[in-house]
């Protein structure tokens, strides 16, 4: 194989920089979306140059680029690469154990990979991408738990990859996915593994590829199902293996981290990141903790819990007020950040700033956070269909209104989504429990957890302790009533912070009341409404519209078959974000047999009148 060149660069000062990043005013530099963007193609390089361009885009970042004929990459945030006897590593993001930014990294894994070939991350963890290139095979590789997401597509012209939708969208036209465009009105994310383009998939926690002649496969080195055991358990003796384990990959991560703050909440997960590390170091009025919010005063909340948390410990509490009045200037770009894979691309618009603020105000480089780890707390369900109602996943016939949503009813697109939870259904272990816990890692983390974390890493490193891999496979393999609303986990609390259980859990959060604000946001509204109007196929404006009309009026949601009910409010932001999806994309097969359906369907005054 020829060997390939290599350059960095610093898009500020257009000079070298070792690691490709510009030191900013906070010391951490300003940057793009870590991660590794590639290509193996012909004519790679400019394929390569065409999908940098569409990066979201941060000023001062730069890049460390590779590239040798058939492929070339570029390597974002941390990490760097190397070359030898043929073979191309590139790596991107953190290894437990490691200080954070080794750059020896690259060249260390390059000789485990020489030594052991496809196995060489076997026993590794912490959150990072790897990129391998032999002579005739590209491997992309992920942490356990695919921390820093990973999207590619592949075509008979070759393989790409990117941390980003929108690079592999220009690359060639892209299909609408009529099951994961239902799926998203139904539960404000794509299936797992999926995307809304048919041609673009995310890699998934346990996956790596391998693209070889032509070809690609989705590999899992390890399983993925939660334990079936209902026998007794020594609770003793796994009390004090988790409280290792969990303080272990706490304490591992602090150490690496760099100008790091806690996301402090009033909840379980929180609250044991928080004083887990308070307990380790000498003075805890150094530690920063943050808490954001709309209402920061609401009693009995996540942010009045932890100004209680940090007063007692006397950290530097910092308190961000969300401005949600913002998501008319914030909503583009939070968009493109997180790739439009939730709703909260619109609900939580306004956190892409918080984290600006954070980073350029206040001097953060790294933000610790924990949420919903082990599964949400409150709740059991006895019944296969509250399991998959929990989770966002009901089956088709359950949900109220969806004949409405889509031109024509959109029969192919709500068939073809039932078939998808069917399948994910018949792929999960018997039993509610495990169907439960099983589906919560398969979908719930890849699909949503991720993405509402990842999308901080623009502007911060983010830390998830506890999606250790040590200490995610102890949470499977615990009895089902163990791991029923982190049972054994708030028993791990209990034990290990008695002296703290007189501060109370919050009972509420300060997160927006959608319902309640858009009543009161003027600009909010009609910037949703806009959207609404502007509609595209498959989707029907008119329905949406009126759902917000209804929303504002007060009114209660017009009777409709089915037991899982969509909350106006979520409704419609997801057919906003749906919207810019079609808008960004090619005209799909889905699209045009939507404006078909409503040509057929409308009267012939109207369909002369459009075509006039």
């Amino acid at each position: 194989m020829a060997r390939g060149r290599w350059r960095t660069t610093c898009a500020s000062t257009r000079g070298r920089c070792r690691w490709g990043r510009h030191e900013g005013a906070s010391g951490f530099g300003r940057r793009r979306m870590p991660g590794l963007t590639g290509v193996v193609a012909a004519e790679a390089r400019g394929l390569l140059d065409g999908m940098e361009a569409v990066l979201f885009p941060v000023p001062g970042q730069g890049a460390q680029r590779g590239w040798a004929p058939g492929f070339a990459f570029a390597v974002r945030g941390t990490g760097g690469f190397r070359e030898r006897a043929g073979v191309w590593l590139a790596f991107e993001g953190h290894l437990l154990g490691r200080p954070f930014g080794d750059g020896s990294v690259p060249e260390a894994l390059l000789g485990v990979f020489l030594e052991r070939g496809e196995r060489f991350l076997e026993g590794l963890d912490g959150s990072f991408q790897v990129l391998v290139r032999t002579p005739d095979t590209t491997y992309l590789f992920m942490d356990p738990t695919a921390s820093r997401r990973w999207f590619f597509r592949h075509a008979p012209w070759g393989l790409a990859f990117s941390p980003e939708v929108a690079p592999l969208r220009a690359l060639a036209p892209c299909t609408v996915d009529g099951a994961n465009l239902a799926q998203f009105l139904v539960g404000g994310r794509f299936f797992a593994g999926h995307t809304l383009l048919e041609e673009v998939h995310p890699l998934l926690p346990g996956e790596h590829l391998v693209h070889r002649d032509g070809r690609v496969e989705r590999r899992r080195a390890a399983p993925d199902t939660v334990s079936q055991d209902s026998g007794p358990l020594d609770v003793e003796a796994t009390l004090t293996k988790w409280g290792e384990a969990l303080e272990r990959a706490v304490l591992q991560r602090w150490m690496q981290a760099r100008a790091p703050a806690l996301l402090l909440t009033g909840g379980w997960d929180s609250r044991f990141l928080f004083h887990t590390v308070a307990r380790h170091v000498e003075d805890t009025t150094r530690l920063c903790t943050v808490t954001w919010g709309q209402d920061l005063r609401r009693l009995g909340s996540d942010a009045r819990v932890a100004h209680d948390i940090a007063r007692r410990f006397g950290t530097r509490h910092l308190e961000l007020k969300r401005c949600v009045a913002q998501v008319p200037e914030t909503f583009a770009a939070m968009f493109q950040a997180q790739s439009g894979m939730t709703e909260l691309a619109f609900g939580h618009a306004d956190e892409l700033t918080l984290c600006q603020q954070l980073a350029d105000r206040h001097g953060v480089g790294s933000l610790f956070r924990g949420d919903e780890c082990f599964g949400p707390t409150g709740w059991n369900a006895t019944t296969e269909g509250e399991v998959l109602a929990r989770l966002s996943l009901p089956f088709t016939a359950d949900v109220a209104g969806r004949e409405a949503w889509l031109v024509g009813g959109g029969a192919d697109a709500w068939a073809a989504r039932e078939e998808q939870v069917r399948k994910r259904v018949a792929a999960a272990p018997g039993g509610v429990e495990a169907l439960r816990d099983t589906l919560y890692f398969r979908e719930r983390v890849p699909a949503f957890l991720h993405h509402l974390n990842y999308f901080k890493a623009h502007r911060l490193e983010v830390f998830n302790p506890l999606m250790d891999r040590e200490v995610l496979a102890l949470s499977r393999a615990l009895p089902a009533a163990w791991r029923t609303d982190k049972r054994l986990f708030k028993d791990c609390y209990r034990r290990q912070f008695a002296e703290h259980l007189d501060i109370p859990f919050a009972e509420r959060s300060n997160g927006v009341d959608w319902a309640r604000l858009l009543k009161r946001s003027p600009r909010v509204v009609a910037f949703l409404r806009a959207g609404l109007e502007a509609l595209p196929p498959p989707l029907v404006p008119e329905v949406f519209v009126g759902v917000l009309d209804g929303l504002l009026r007060g009114a209660a949601p017009p009777p409709a078959p089915g037991a899982y009910r969509v909350a106006p409010e979520q409704l419609v932001m997801r057919a906003f974000v749906l919207g810019q999806w079609l808008r960004d994309s090619p005209t799909s097969d889905v699209a045009r047999r939507a404006k078909r359906s409503r040509a057929r369907a409308a009267p012939a005054s109207e369909v002369s009148a459009k075509h006039a």
